[in-house]
């Protein structure tokens, strides 16, 4: 909405490699392996934040923090993730660049979007087919519209990822011959009430898929489906013992 209404690029790019390009906070050290030749054997020091280490996370939003600072980009106090800079346009008018950070998923709304990418390209290395106008964000799918007024705008779907997500049960259900009601009218039927439910426990291996399956309708509820949020609250006051 705010690019449709102050006539801005919507640009997105993926951080390639994320976490190996900030320096660890940590020490680590490591045996080198045959992989290494000559060096097989040799104690070495792990310097860039590896994947699976405590602190990577940590340590690369950090990085990245301090990259954003000095590019004068200043922290949303709502959403920390939200960065922002005032900058006068081309025309002469002042306004906010903002510059969305999740993780290693950039997406960008300004004059200029390309080349505010390629200055945290200087110091993160995007993805070069990554760059360019949003189809899929976070999950959900974004398109450029033209309503009936005749203004261009942008929308936010959650339709693919929902399709996904129930393609993926249904394959799940199919290997143990079950399917999903057909035509339900509600995600939960009417006289259900979770809180009375004395069915047995579900097993370790279930119960770990039921909790899957819980986070992905949270995230489906994040991307625009606040009709179920009810319901999935319901259910997800019983992640611990389903």
């Amino acid at each position: 909405m705010y690019a449709a209404l102050n006539h801005l690029e919507v640009m997105a790019a993926h951080i390639q490699n994320a976490y190996l390009q900030a320096p660890i906070s940590e020490k680590y050290w490591t045996t080198c392996g045959r992989e290494f030749g000559e060096d097989c054997g040799k104690k070495a020091l792990v310097v860039r934040a590896l994947y699976r280490c405590k602190s990577a996370r940590a340590d690369f939003r950090n990085h990245l923090r301090s990259c954003m600072d000095h590019l004068g980009y200043e922290s949303c106090l709502a959403d920390p993730d939200v960065w922002m800079r005032s900058v006068t346009r081309s025309d002469g008018e002042e306004y906010y660049e903002y510059m969305l950070l999740y993780v290693d998923d950039c997406l960008c709304v300004l004059e200029r979007a390309r080349d505010a990418l390629m200055q945290i390209d200087k110091y993160f290395k995007m993805k070069p087919d990554s760059i360019g106008p949003p189809t899929i964000y976070l999950g959900g799918t974004v398109s450029q519209v033209v309503l009936e007024n005749g203004v261009t705008t942008y929308a936010f779907s959650s339709s693919k990822y929902v399709q996904e997500a129930v393609k993926n049960v249904e394959e799940y259900l199919e290997e143990r011959e079950r399917k999903l009601r057909p035509k339900a009218r509600t995600p939960l039927s009417s006289e259900y009430r979770p809180e009375i439910d004395i069915s047995p426990e579900l097993d370790p291996v279930d119960c770990a898929y039921y909790q899957s399956l819980i986070g992905t309708l949270r995230w489906i509820v994040e991307l625009g489906r606040v009709d179920i949020c009810c319901k999935v609250s319901m259910m997800s006051s019983h992640l611990a013992l389903p």
